[in-house]
């Protein structure tokens, strides 16, 4: 299955790729391209190395993302 179309990049370059040692979509971008140019096809980059079982989550601070706030309930029992 093609996974970046910009660069005509399928599932299994991007797995060889994790395989030799890349943990995040921009080492597989710098490796052969895919996620560099329009972006589209990172998520599924992130989701073949989460499988991979090696990459790490990404983390807030590499993404300069704030976390979500939890949404449960919160007491509204008056004080």
């Amino acid at each position: 299955m093609y996974v970046c179309l910009c660069f005509a990049i399928t599932q299994r370059v991007v797995a060889e790729i994790v395989a030799r040692g890349a943990r995040s979509s921009k080492e597989v971008a710098n490796a052969c391209g895919a996620g560099s140019d329009c972006g589209r096809c990172r998520r599924t980059v992130r989701a073949i190395i989460a499988a991979s079982g090696d990459g790490d989550a990404p983390r807030v601070e590499e993404h300069g993302r704030h976390p979500i706030p939890s949404r449960r309930p919160v007491d509204a029992t008056p004080a």
